[in-house]
Formats: C-alpha cells, structure tokens, sequence
C-alpha cells in the first residue's frame, strides 16, 4: 500500500478531545491526499486536503467534538500525481482516486 497511517487505532473520549496521526508515504511518486470521515456531527479535520511528498509522512489533526460514544472511521483517500501539481484538490475532482486507507475512529 502506498499509504498508511501511524498510528492504525485511534479513541477519543466521547466528552470529545483532540489528536494528530501522521499519513506516512510509501510511494515513490508524490501523492494528493482527501480525508473524509463517517461522522461529521462529530469529528473535524485538518487538512482535509493535501500532498505528501515521496518517502515523508505529514501531520493530520482530528478533532472529537462531544457527542454519543460512537464507533466511526476516517477514510483517506490518495492519488499519485506529478511533482508540479500545485490544487491537491483537482486529482479528485477529476476521479484520479487510487486507493485508500481506513482509520477506525472509537469513542467511548
């Protein structure tokens, strides 16, 4: 897989908190990343777009918002691109989608 993220497992108090991850790359190719989760209502994320250099890894920050315990997931979604694309956003736009990577997102 040409994405992953570290750590795999993730929980939250559902009184709510924050915590960053790291999407480590892989690939030798830069890649575009979008990040969506299950909940909404619940869970914000920073950035939901970007580009992860080749062999790096890059911060993601999740933010639970107080809510039910609930068991939910974060999907990154990523895309090979070339070194010179500058809109992390036009490679999903134009369904360039080439895999993705889930997190299980638990509250309790």
């Amino acid at each position: 897989m040409s994405l992953n993220i570290d750590p795999a497992e993730t929980s939250f108090s559902a009184t709510g908190g924050n915590l960053t991850v790291k999407i480590v790359s892989a690939s030798e190719s830069k890649l575009a990343f979008k990040v969506k989760t299950s909940n909404n209502q619940c869970y914000r994320v920073k950035p939901v777009f970007g580009f992860i250099e080749p062999k790096t890894d890059t911060p993601l920050e999740i933010l639970r918002i107080a809510g039910p315990p609930k068991d939910d997931k974060l999907v990154v979604q990523w895309a090979e691109v070339p070194a010179e694309e500058t809109d992390p956003k036009a490679p999903f736009a134009a369904q360039a989608q080439q895999g993705e990577v889930i997190l299980p997102l638990k509250a309790a």
